[in-house]
């Protein structure tokens, strides 16, 4: 008998230690090991283990290679995960600083700005742009720091809906019902009934089937595009639309192609070429979601779009259009439905459509309107709409509210347009190097220095020469501002500079009498008048440190006559802090926070 066979024999049963030492000489290890392991024989069954597991490998790599690398490699990994990882982890724990040295470094860090630092010219700016503190009536306001009115020409609020006692008293209803904040997207438990109720008056009013409306015109601009483009479609974006609506398309993450603003001439071009690569590339047009992009009502200058043509377009390409009416909504059309109204473009011929709850209703939101396929479709891919909290109730109220103004009530949209009217043709006798780049139908007036000034100046003093005005006129108590551009800023679509000429902007509102009117003329007719003309009686007080002081004539604003050579050496070329006083024109003018000589 073999000698395993007389070690179980001894141990225990006689038979078992015999069972054992035939099957040695007959079975495989493995069947051994599994017959010692059944019959309880702990002991040998480990003793034979190794034996076993060394048999059932060897015969595996014969049978199956592949699945002992496999296995060998997790083996290999699971040992590196349990030991090596495990102490890695404990060496990286332990710090060979001591806590005095982690404290010295902690105090010596300082973190890198994640902003530029401010330059003097961009604190003068800061310092010199003028704040609301009160809203009050007959469309003025008070600024910080003056207590006399101004009248109103910045504020987008056409048709003065903001002073309205109606939509006062729907606000606090709403209020004192719903509370203030409704403490939720409007997919989980933001939505109440005014949310539905101004989506109702909205696709009603517009004649769609549906809207949807976000928490704030940006998320809704900035919400859309997204929902319907992603990565791998085509969208077709006018060069000139506002950053919110550029903000959406990069957000996309979809091809961008860019034409030029307002160009119906240049997005054919581009179209063409659209289809002259599918042909090349052999590609199947209906295979990529393909969209233009543009503004009814552009905010950067003022031009309507050329709808008609557009609409032909994106139809005989097969594209959809998404289109942007927040500025033109209540404010163009007979009946104040925008810009489809106007030119007489069906809404449906208008895939997407977004409008502004802020400007002609005078409160906070923004709303989609389209079929109930692109409504429904954002509730669940709009991320403004399913991640921010809803609007307060109140404002949503006030909106409708307003809009059942704008129904009953469409005297306002026709003294709007006589006010823009009005005030255009006060800006255009004002100077005649003063010209209007905007639409006729547009609300908000951009004015630019005429071809033979700017082509003589650079852009940083286009933009001095209209702030110059624009102060002047804050003087005399007319409210008005420039179209403001982040210096060297590039496009979000192309990554190029952005190219925009320097303008004023000025607001027509319906509630403008004709005395304002004419105070607004009077005003920049004088500001332009004097800072041209000769006025030997300006008086310039400057700081003790400087212990001296100057008469000279204001820069030129309006003219393109250049300063004389003693007029230059009495002023030094750097900037001097000054206060400055006129006398000319019965004008007086104080608080002239700073002076920029030549």
């Amino acid at each position: 008998m073999p000698a395993l066979g007389r070690r179980i024999l001894r141990d225990g049963s006689e038979e078992a230690g015999v069972q054992a030492a035939t099957a040695t000489a007959t079975s495989s290890p493995s069947s051994l090991f599994i017959q010692t392991l059944s019959s309880g024989n702990i002991v040998e069954a480990a003793k034979l283990a190794p034996i076993a597991y060394a048999h059932w490998w060897l015969r595996l790599i014969q049978e199956d290679p592949w699945h002992v690398v496999v296995e060998t490699v997790l083996l290999a990994f699971i040992i590196y995960l349990v030991l090596l990882k495990r102490g890695s982890g404990r060496r990286k724990g332990r710090s060979e600083l001591s806590t005095k040295e982690v404290e010295e470094l902690v105090a010596e860090w300082r973190p890198a700005p994640l902003v530029p630092p401010i330059t003097p010219q961009d604190r003068q700016l800061i310092d010199e742009t003028p704040v609301i503190e009160a809203y009050l009536e007959a469309n003025r306001v008070r600024l910080v720091g003056d207590r006399k009115p101004k009248l109103n020409l910045v504020s987008l609020d056409f048709l003065g809906m903001g002073s309205r006692k109606e939509l006062k008293d729907a606000a606090k209803e709403t209020l004192e019902e719903y509370g203030c904040g409704s403490c939720g997207p409007r997919g989980f438990y933001g939505s109440v009934l005014p949310h539905v109720q101004i989506e109702n008056d909205i696709a009603a009013f517009l004649g769609t089937e549906g809207a949807i409306s976000y928490s704030d015109t940006a998320s809704t601009l900035s919400s859309t595009t997204p929902a319907f483009a992603k990565r791998g479609d085509l969208l077709l974006v006018d060069a000139g639309i506002s950053e919110a609506v550029a903000v959406g398309v990069e957000l996309s993450r979809a091809r961008v192609v860019t034409y030029r603003h307002n160009d119906m001439d240049d997005l054919k071009r581009a179209l063409d070429a659209v289809l002259e690569e599918d042909k090349r590339l052999r590609r199947d047009a209906t295979k990529q979601r393909r969209f233009i992009v543009s503004e009814a009502l552009f905010r950067t200058t003022g031009q309507v779009v050329d709808l008609k043509r557009l609409v032909e377009l994106k139809k005989k390409y097969g594209f959809r259009l998404i289109l942007d009416e927040s500025l033109s909504f209540g404010v163009m059309g007979s009946t104040g439905r925008g810009a489809t109204e106007e030119l007489g473009v069906p809404v449906q011929d208008v895939d997407i459509l977004m409008v502004s709850m802020a400007y002609a209703l005078a409160s906070v939101g923004g709303v989609c309107v389209g079929n109930i396929e692109v409504v429904d479709h954002q509730r669940l891919s709009g991320a403004g709409y399913c991640f921010s909290a809803s609007a307060p109730p109140f404002v949503s109220r006030a909106a409708s509210s307003a809009l059942a103004v704008i129904k009953s009530s469409p005297e306002l949209l026709q003294q709007l347009r006589d006010n823009t009217t009005a005030l255009r043709k006060a800006v255009q006798v004002a100077s005649p190097h003063l010209v209007v780049v905007s639409a006729p139908q547009s609300p908000v007036i951009h004015v630019g220095l005429a071809e033979t000034l700017s082509s003589q100046k650079t852009v940083d003093e286009q933009a001095t020469m209209l702030r110059d005005i624009v102060h002047g006129a804050l003087v005399d108590g007319i409210f008005i501002t420039e179209a403001k551009h982040l210096k060297n800023e590039k496009s979000r679509l192309d990554g190029n500079p952005v190219k925009s000429a320097p303008t004023l902007r000025i607001t027509a509102r319906a509630t403008l009498t004709p005395n304002d009117v004419k105070d607004v003329a009077a005003v920049l007719r004088r500001v332009c008048d004097e800072s041209s003309g000769d006025h030997e009686g300006a008086i310039f007080i400057l700081p003790v440190a400087a212990q001296r002081t100057s008469t000279r004539r204001t820069p030129n604003l309006c003219t393109t006559q250049e300063p004389t050579e003693p007029e230059r050496q009495r002023v030094s070329p750097k900037e001097v802090k000054a206060e400055v006083r006129f006398e000319t024109s019965g004008a007086i003018r104080n608080n002239v926070k700073s002076f920029q000589p030549w």
